[in-house]
């Protein structure tokens, strides 16, 4: 009998001892990250100093730079920094570009939309988890997100299909 007995202990206390286990180990578990972040950026002046906005909301302003042909760095209309004579950097005519480093959002479809002086550019996406460059390029017309790369028009809407990971 009492044999009996301590056979029911052990094995009320092996179900706890595995009730236990199976709670830290289901409670331990982190859950999967599901954010985003995206880096935007744009060659050349149009969309330079865009106002970002996502699902409607705004979301940030592009940071301006724009390198003169005299070596003059100026950085939201600001004059920043003058660069040595012969830098690599200084062309024959006026560079600009803008950058805005980094949104972050929860994965899944979103629509973006950059606005300047009066122009709009609007993109739908399927954001997956992760990490994700936008490149705008007013010379080629065309928007880069991660590796792919389509056309678009400034006040049309454009698709990117993105990739789940």
């Amino acid at each position: 009998m009492a044999d009996m007995d301590s056979q029911k202990a052990f094995t009320i206390i092996l179900c706890m001892v595995l009730a236990q286990a199976v709670l830290l180990f289901a409670g331990g578990c982190k859950p999967k990250d599901n954010s985003a972040r995206i880096t935007f950026n744009v060659e050349g002046q149009e969309f330079s100093d865009a106002e970002i906005s996502i699902n409607g909301m705004p979301a940030g302003r592009m940071e301006q730079t724009i390198i003169k042909s005299n070596g003059e760095v100026y950085i939201n209309g600001q004059i920043s920094a003058a660069l040595p004579p012969g830098s690599a950097q200084i062309g024959t005519e006026d560079t600009c570009s803008g950058v805005l480093d980094s949104i972050t959002l929860k994965a899944g479809n979103h629509t973006i939309a950059l606005s300047s002086e009066g122009k709009t550019l609007q993109i739908t996406a399927v954001v997956s988890p992760g990490y994700h460059l936008f490149t705008y390029s007013s010379a080629r017309a065309t928007i880069k997100w991660d590796n792919e790369t389509v056309k678009v028009v400034p006040g049309t809407t454009v698709m990117i299909k993105g990739k789940t990971r």
